[in-house]
């Protein structure tokens, strides 16, 4: 043990208490900070989702609502919610759009969204500083005091860490609770101890419940250990590898354990043994196209080998993650790329977003770590981060998912922190003066740089022109997620209300009931499926995001239809356009839209009419793969042969050769020129339902 090691048995209690208490103050700074840059937001559009199932699963144990994420952050938030939080009875659900709907009415119609959300923060804060503090403990155990109080302050600077501390998503409990099993591997391999040991198991167990993308880190850490197995320590006998293999089976069932704990030892979501999500297990499995995943979940299922709610969201990841929900172009540093996202997209992304200051923290850690000798646990862990890193990493690369920006690689900024404590615990070592006031320098430019950010979620540095300008080189969710809405109802309510005239909303980002419970509901383009606006003429105001002022070619958009419409006022990624316009790709759009909803709504769909509504949409929009999928569906249930071969054809046009929907599309088209009996023809899933 080195002597910067701050667990030698030289330590004294108060040095033990003082160490204790500078983590404390560096968590506490954290959350300060957090409060102060999302004072302004209102909720993402996810976190109804998460908080009405969270609730559901604490008052019921049901776990049949939003399946597709773990239930560890939910349990925490269900737990906090008082009696006074409605619930409406379970009513069955078909599809995510409904389920959709019944969460976000729970939350904007039946509560007090400023309550719950005031709640919920409270709650998420609580959460991530228990992890926080558990991170920086187990670092301090490993590494020194210096190198976990550097790291948590890298955390605390980081504006993206800063954004999720109070929101209800999953996305930071994943990094948080995948940096804390890193470290406890370094400990466990190093020591070979039991107790290190139970400490790996649970930090692995609570992983895997936090979010379904653990499981790439969780098989590098697995190839690390089992590394270390034969390579760890010195002096040990000629069978301790057998001893050191026990000792991972442990881990591993102890994990095991811990998953199936978060879901009370169950294997159905429902204490009666059903199942009632919104779509069937087997349904889901039967989705997938890739044959090993589909039959690899089968297999788990038949074997009752996890939780069903866990597989189920499993499916939906795999389906949406590897086999690709994602968008056909990415716009990746003011350059569009078509088909699967290139090598470099997740580089990119974090180039962008994390502070230069940071980034210079993490290099200059790089060269402590290679001058510094290190401890057993500090290379271990190291190790074991790389493994974490790569793997999870690696699985980022494979997916087309970049639409969720740099949330999604949360575990890479905690990877980034772990390495900048090296820095810090390398300055307060040095004798240097002038290297400890380098290191010292650059941590308050870090914070400088900033700490005038007033909405940390809209955070870029300067390689993109900072945050005002980042949307001209990136289209992701690391613009927003929907928290600026509230600002724009206070425009609506002083400016677009007293006009007269309404406004249409051309962005996601808003939720319908969300909308409602505020009193600035939009109108929509289509009125309806019976919509009589055929000449699409429009007056009034239009609020868009900055995506909108970019070409997609790809989705067949040109800003230049926006030439008639001035901009009046702009909130970070939100515009408020104003005028008079024609426009008929606005309607086909939103008709798409409500054809979709009636489609997925409606137990007995008048298949005719959604036809003839599918029709207009695709004259207008050619280059929409999904409604010429659901035209291709609608003519196969009114057995219309020669149709359905048009609209199968026709998004096959829109189709990647990489695109697993192609071969779904080809094989229909191929039995229905055989003449095969279009009722034993299975429509195509729609791929952007997922």
């Amino acid at each position: 043990m080195d002597s910067h090691d701050s667990t030698s048995s030289s330590v004294t209690w108060p040095r033990r208490l003082g160490g204790v208490l500078l983590l404390l103050i560096i968590i506490a700074f954290a959350t300060l900070r957090s409060a102060w840059g999302t004072r302004l937001d209102t909720f993402t559009i996810d976190e109804s989702y998460h908080i009405v199932a969270g609730v559901s699963y604490a008052r019921t144990g049901d776990f049949r609502l939003n399946p597709e994420h773990p239930p560890l952050l939910k349990l925490w938030v269900g737990a906090w919610m008082p009696e006074s939080f409605k619930m409406r009875p379970f009513r069955p659900l078909n599809e995510k759009l409904e389920e959709r709907d019944y969460t976000e009415e729970i939350i904007y119609a039946d509560n007090e969204p400023a309550a719950v959300q005031t709640i919920a923060r409270r709650a998420v804060w609580s959460f991530h500083a228990i992890l926080m503090l558990v991170f920086g403990l187990l670092m301090w155990r490993a590494a020194g005091l210096a190198w976990a109080a550097g790291s948590l302050a890298f955390l605390a600077i980081e504006p993206t860490v800063g954004a999720h501390l109070p929101v209800v998503m999953t996305d930071l409990p994943l990094a948080l609770a995948l940096g804390i099993t890193v470290v406890a591997a370094g400990l466990a391999v190093s020591t070979w101890r039991w107790s290190w040991m139970l400490v790996l198991g649970l930090a692995l167990g609570l992983s895997l419940g936090s979010k379904h993308s653990a499981l790439p880190g969780a098989l590098g850490l697995g190839a690390i250990c089992f590394l270390a197995v034969f390579t760890s320590g010195s002096g040990a006998s000629a069978g301790a590898w057998r001893i050191r293999l026990l000792q991972l089976a442990f881990v591993a069932l102890l994990g095991y354990a811990t998953l199936w704990a978060q879901y009370g030892f169950r294997f159905h979501a429902g204490s009666d043994g059903s199942d009632a999500y919104n779509r069937t297990l087997s349904d889901k499995i039967a989705d997938l196209r890739i044959d090993y995943w589909r039959l690899a979940l089968q297999y788990t299922d038949d074997g009752r080998l996890l939780p069903r709610p866990y597989l189920w969201g499993l499916a939906d990841t795999v389906r949406a993650g590897v086999e690709g929900r994602g968008a056909p172009e990415h716009f990746i540093y003011g350059t569009l790329y078509e088909g699967h996202p290139p090598w470099f997209t997740w580089p990119a992304i974090i180039s962008a977003k994390v502070p230069a200051g940071l980034f210079a923290l993490a290099l200059l850690g790089l060269l402590a770590l290679w001058r510094r000798p290190l401890t057993s646990s500090q290379r271990w862990m190291l190790i074991a981060l790389a493994g974490v890193s790569v793997f999870h990493l690696a699985a980022l690369i494979g997916s087309r998912g970049t639409y969720a920006g740099l949330r999604h690689a949360l575990p890479i900024v905690v990877a980034l922190a772990i390495v900048a404590g090296a820095a810090s615990a390398r300055a307060v070592a040095t004798k240097s003066r002038a290297l400890a006031a380098t290191f010292a320098l650059l941590w308050l430019t870090a914070l400088t740089m900033t700490a005038r950010e007033p909405r940390l979620w809209e955070y870029h540095n300067e390689l993109v022109g900072g945050s005002r300008d980042a949307w001209r080189y990136f289209a992701n969710e690391g613009l927003d997620l929907g928290q600026r809405f509230g600002e724009f109802v206070n425009y609506y309510k002083k400016v677009i209300l007293p006009s007269g005239r309404p406004y249409y909303s051309m962005t996601w980002m808003v939720l319908q009931e969300q909308a409602k419970a505020s009193g600035a509901m939009y109108q929509r383009f289509a009125r309806g499926l019976d919509d009589s606006n055929v000449e699409a003429r429009y007056d009034g105001y239009f609020l868009i995001d900055n995506s909108r002022l970019l070409r997609w070619p790809g989705q067949d958009w040109d800003p230049s239809v926006l030439g008639p419409l001035r901009e009046v006022a702009r909130f970070g990624n939100y515009r408020v356009l104003e005028g008079q316009i024609q426009q008929p790709r606005f309607r086909a759009r939103s008709l798409a839209s409500q054809v979709s909803e009636y489609i997925h709504r409606t137990p007995n769909p008048d298949w005719a009419k959604v036809a003839l509504r599918l029709a207009e949409v695709v004259k207008v929009m050619p280059a929409s793969t999904s409604n010429a999928i659901l035209l291709g569906n609608a003519h196969l249930k009114l057995d219309h042969r020669a149709e359905a071969i048009s609209a199968f054809e026709q998004a096959l046009t829109n189709l990647k050769a990489e695109d697993l929907t192609k071969q779904e599309v080809e094989l229909v088209l191929t039995r229905l020129r055989s003449g095969e009996p279009l009722d034993a023809i299975k429509p195509v899933r729609d791929p952007s339902i997922e």
